[in-house]
């Protein structure tokens, strides 16, 4: 049986957690710096456009919550996080390490809040609504993970 939407998405939001950590690492021995980033700035996205085109579209339907509900705070939670991504982009670009770094903490205290609501709420209730469509969201998702 192929893991379900919380184990799922929970590891995933430790992959992006674990490309962080690697772009905290190569800011530190100064070498690589713009290929982590390139690597942490995907899977963020990656992860974001797999919940907003895949995962809450789908929650949406089964519960027929749209502009409300946990998914419209979710979404509005994304944008914060890509205004940020976006600003520790630049600073990247213009070898303002120290700046990435003192975003990127503003970042990680966005996703920590963000992730908690995610897994402690939202997840568990897209599995029990969304249910037996599992396998053709997990399908859907799959051209994500292929990237």
């Amino acid at each position: 049986m192929s893991e379900g939407i919380v184990t799922m998405f929970t590891r995933d939001h430790g992959e992006c957690d674990d490309r962080w950590a690697e772009l905290e690492d190569r800011i530190d021995r100064g070498e690589g710096v713009d290929e982590a980033w390139a690597r942490f700035d995907h899977a963020m996205r990656r992860h974001l456009a797999m919940e907003e085109e895949v995962l809450f579209p789908a929650f949406e339907e089964a519960t027929g919550m749209r502009d409300v509900g946990p998914t419209a705070v979710m979404r509005s939670e994304h944008v914060q996080m890509r205004a940020v991504l976006d600003g520790i982009g630049q600073a990247v670009a213009a070898g303002r390490h120290a700046d990435a770094l003192s975003q990127g903490d503003t970042l990680l205290m966005l996703i920590q809040q963000h992730n908690v609501k995610e897994e402690g709420m939202l997840y568990p209730m897209a599995e029990r609504v969304i249910g037996d469509g599992w396998p053709a969201l997990r399908s859907a998702l799959d051209r994500f993970l292929a990237e």
